[in-house]
């Protein structure tokens, strides 16, 4: 591999030939959309698809890091439970990342986790740009508006045999930035011609989230929407019922994250969130929108960041626990969560 600022059809081909031996991703510009999914795409490449559910992917801010440089070296030296390349995701990387960037490239070896920096728009005189692009193994990719495909998607949705009469559905099945890469896109489509099969009624946005997930995310996100309610009683039975069928406390653990993460976003952004939630992935419709909505109500940033601070102890700790052990430190975990809104209320 030569010095890595790439070009956009390339990105795929690139990080596949090479999973192990990139320390550096740098993704940056105005399609904050897009930017996500080509970080999604690189997640599942060199972790494969299993990654995020084994914790071996850790995501953090520069502004964290900037506050306590500490965060980013113990996520840099950590061994994972499961075996794997790990993967650190760092969000609103700017210059000031440069001597933290310059020092891990000097001492980065091909057992460190690969490092993701997602970037806004960055000047070709941008010293972290500079310095990935100059790098013989680290890659770069500017990412714009122009690049998505929306003609393409249109004209799937157009000549697809979908009765749709809900113009917002048309528009959510047409906008690209709804989905993480044009693979989901067709995957949904192809999912809900099958579900409509010999159903001639108008497609439904209950029927889009009912074909997004599979029976045992709707019922992981029950325990979440029970947790977020503080409703210890059912958050319990519902999740001994889901250890017992065999859901992986990582899979609960990564979905509850996601979920507190979005509240943090609106949280921190309430004028905004219509537009927060229009780009969630996998997309919110009906009952499990007007949860969110709810939630983001009553959960304050300040009890949302406790939260994410209980979820994040409790990932570290699974990545060590012995298998017998998982699902009794989430649900102590999920305790301690569901108690902070119950004492407020």
């Amino acid at each position: 591999m030569a010095a890595m600022k790439i070009s956009y059809a390339r990105f795929f081909s690139t990080i596949k030939n090479n999973p192990k031996i990139i320390p550096f991703i740098l993704l940056y510009g105005p399609n904050q959309s897009e930017i996500k999914n080509k970080c999604n795409e690189a997640v599942e490449l060199i972790c494969g698809y299993n990654g995020i559910e084994e914790m071996r992917v850790s995501n953090l801010t520069e502004i964290a890091i900037l506050k306590d440089p500490e965060i980013f070296y113990d996520k840099l030296k950590i061994v994972g439970f499961f075996p794997g390349k790990q993967l650190i995701i760092i969000e609103g990387a700017t210059d000031k990342l440069v001597k933290l960037v310059r020092g891990t490239l000097n001492h980065w070896s091909e057992d460190d986790p690969s490092i993701i920096l997602l970037a806004a728009s960055l000047k070709p005189s941008s010293e972290l740009r500079k310095m990935i692009e100059n790098h013989m193994v680290s890659i770069s990719l500017g990412i714009y508006d122009e690049q998505r495909d929306t003609a393409k998607m249109q004209s799937i949705v157009n000549c697809s045999k979908l009765k749709i009469e809900d113009e917002n559905i048309i528009r959510f099945l047409k906008n690209p930035n709804n989905f993480p890469s044009e693979h989901a896109f067709l995957s949904l489509i192809e999912k809900l011609e099958i579900y409509k099969f010999e159903d001639s009624s108008p497609l439904t946005f209950e029927e889009i989230e009912l074909v997004s997930s599979d029976s045992s995310n709707l019922k992981n996100h029950d325990v979440i929407n029970y947790l977020a309610n503080g409703d210890l009683e059912n958050m319990v039975f519902l999740m001994k019922r889901l250890f017992n069928s065999g859901v992986s406390p990582n899979q609960i653990i990564t979905m509850t994250k996601n979920h507190f993460s979005l509240l943090h976003k609106l949280s921190l952004d309430l004028k905004n969130s219509s537009l927060i939630l229009s780009k969630n992935y996998p997309p919110l419709f009906g009952h499990r929108k007007q949860e969110v909505i709810s939630h983001s109500k009553v959960w304050t940033t300040g009890l949302i960041e406790r939260a994410l601070g209980i979820i994040q102890k409790v990932e570290i700790r699974l990545r060590s626990t012995p298998h017998t052990e998982l699902t009794s430190n989430l649900e102590r975990a999920f305790l301690r969560i569901a108690s902070l809104i119950k004492s407020k209320n």
